[in-house]
This record gives C-alpha cells, structure tokens and sequence, in this order.
C-alpha cells in the first residue's frame, strides 16, 4: 500500500472518491450493523476502510467490493484482538482464583474439593499448589509431561467450577 506522501491523485479522482464516499458510508456503516458491530465500531472501521480505499483509489476497479472487502477484514482482525483480550483477561481471574486456593489448608471445604477431584488430577493440583513445575511432577508421579499439564488444566477447572457453581466456563478446544 503506498504511503500517503506517495499517493497523488488528479483533481478528477479526488472528486470521484469524494462522491463515492458520500454515497457509500451510510450504507457501508449499516452492512457492518447487520454483521454485527456496534454503530461505533461500524463508523471506526468504514472510516479506515475509507482510508485505505483512498490509498489506494487510482489502482481499485470496484470500490464497493474493495471497501467491503477491507472493512470485513478489519472488522473480524477487531474482532480477534478483542476475542484474544478477554481470553487472557479471564485466565488471569482464573489463575487468581486458584491460586488463592491453598491445597495445604487443613479446612473442611478444602478437603472435600480435594476429594471430589479423580485422584491422578489431585495429587498433580497438590503438588502443582505445593510449588512444583510440570516436568518435576511428571518425574515425582511417573505421567507424561502432556499428561499432568492435562491433569491440572483439569482439576482446575473442577476447582474453579466449585469455588464458583456459577461458572460455566468451558475450554474452546479442550473439553469441560
């Protein structure tokens, strides 16, 4: 794409883009709507849309198809970033909660999670909250490297789902 001091454009197409955008924000910021953005989101992304259709209006043979087209890419790009940003938000509030569950406290509630947890999962999450890394439990308990970083994955999430009965978080790719 070449840079804005690199575009020149002739009066002529400077005045056709100037038309072509006035007749197709509207309906490009509605199309973002009904795909599912906010009202602000649909103007951020037809307006960068804009922009880059601009940068690049002398070479563009259709630019509805070539503003739809970037603005669905920018669009779900959004999309991702924010999808990856509450992702990582909710490990760390997950991470926080098991964390400040102590495997070591001798209380009543504590053992009973314990319990309630398939003994290969327990004794990884006790040695896991005790302090040891994944490749020292594998040589403590005799489980693959892959099989207690599943264990603990997994008794976390029973963990969390106790602590909290609200919680109905689900791994994407990883089963409950």
């Amino acid at each position: 794409m070449p840079s804005q001091t690199e575009i020149q454009l002739a009066q002529g197409q400077l005045a056709e883009f100037a038309t072509y955008y006035e007749g197709d924000y509207k309906p490009l910021v509605g199309l973002l709507i009904r795909w599912g953005a906010s009202r602000h989101e649909a103007e951020d992304v037809t307006q960068e849309a804009m922009h880059v259709a601009l940068m690049n209006w002398p070479t563009i043979k259709s630019p509805k198809s070539f503003t739809r087209t970037v603005a669905l890419r920018i669009l779900h790009r959004g999309w991702q970033v924010a999808e990856r940003e509450v992702t990582a938000a909710r490990h760390v509030a997950q991470d926080t909660a098991v964390e400040s569950f102590d495997a070591n406290e001798d209380r009543p509630e504590v053992m009973s999670m314990l319990r309630a947890l398939p003994e290969a999962q327990r004794v990884v999450f006790v040695l896991h909250c005790d302090g040891y890394g994944h490749t020292e439990i594998s040589e403590i308990t005799g489980q693959q490297r892959d099989t207690v970083r599943s264990n603990l994955r997994h008794a976390r999430q029973k963990v969390l789902r106790m602590l909290d009965p609200e919680s109905t978080r689900k791994e994407a790719t990883h089963g409950p």
